[in-house]
């Protein structure tokens, strides 16, 4: 709301102007003081039903993948800690540990299902806005591989292999680099979805006064002179005022100078009626 002298012409309830046109189909709507309207805005594109199902159906089979993916390279980790700790297949040289059988073929599914994981996760839980559930990948697989080694170099070692000092570092590198990543991204949901749940105080309202905009206060009413706070006085005649004003001179409520200024009052009133 702009004041005087800012243009030619706002239009009615904004005050004089900003410019011809704009005021008709701004000023009815604004007061002042009044808060701003809410703007919401909404996806143009509505979730149909079967997008909707289409998208359950790739988070699931993304959470499936991710866990077959670490599930086997799990087993993958297994069978070579079974044979020693390394293996080599292939090449121009012959290695004297050859990896079992299938284990070229198991790395390629746990690469595809890491694939299909990512993608599924991704797509699915954006369409639905639903948390990331692939968040939780790098914690899952660390853990799973932490616990691989712990159990293969301290807890249950391969026959005529004893406890394994490198394998236990490597559990315990493996566990820290999974649980410190699990237990922040933990903190950080229980942050948000404290934050959602506690109503936000929004900001105090701005009030804006507007002096010229408000009706004027009343001027002061001039105290009536003696004589004249009578009800009928203003029904009475200026002869029938003057003897009022006689009466109370002589009753002794006015004095000398107040009788004489209410009576030069009565007939000034008198001369300029």
């Amino acid at each position: 709301m702009s004041g005087p002298g800012v243009g030619p012409g706002v239009g009615p309830g904004v005050g004089p102007g900003v410019g011809p046109g704009v005021g008709p189909g701004v000023g009815p709507s604004l007061r002042c003081g009044s808060p701003l309207p809410e703007v919401v805005v909404t996806s143009s594109e509505p979730l149909s039903p079967a997008r909707r199902a289409r998208a359950v159906v790739a988070l699931g089979l993304g959470v499936a993948a991710g866990a077959a993916s670490i599930t086997i390279l799990s087993q993958i980790m297994r069978s070579v800690s079974a044979v020693g700790g390394s293996c080599a297949d292939g090449g121009p040289y012959v290695s004297a540990q050859p990896c079992p059988d299938g284990t070229g073929g198991a790395l390629l599914l746990v690469f595809g299902s890491a694939l299909v994981c990512v993608l599924g996760t991704l797509w699915g839980a954006h369409v639905l806005r639903a948390p990331q559930p692939v968040l939780l990948g790098w914690p899952a697989l660390f853990l799973t591989l932490g616990w691989n080694f712990l159990d293969d170099g301290w807890f249950d070692p391969p026959p005529g292999a004893g406890v394994s000092g490198g394998f236990i570092f490597c559990g315990i590198l493996f566990w820290v680099m999974g649980a410190g990543p699990l237990l922040i991204g933990l903190s950080v949901l229980r942050g948000n979805r404290s934050t959602r749940t506690t109503p936000q105080a929004g900001p105090p309202p701005v009030v804006v006064h507007h002096p010229h905009l408000e009706e004027p206060p009343p001027a002061p009413r001039a105290p009536d002179l003696p004589g004249g706070d009578d009800p009928r006085a203003s029904a009475m005649s200026v002869a029938g005022r003057l003897e009022r004003l006689a009466a109370l001179h002589a009753s002794g409520e006015l004095t000398d100078d107040e009788y004489r200024l209410a009576k030069a009052a009565t007939l000034r009133e008198e001369v300029s009626g």
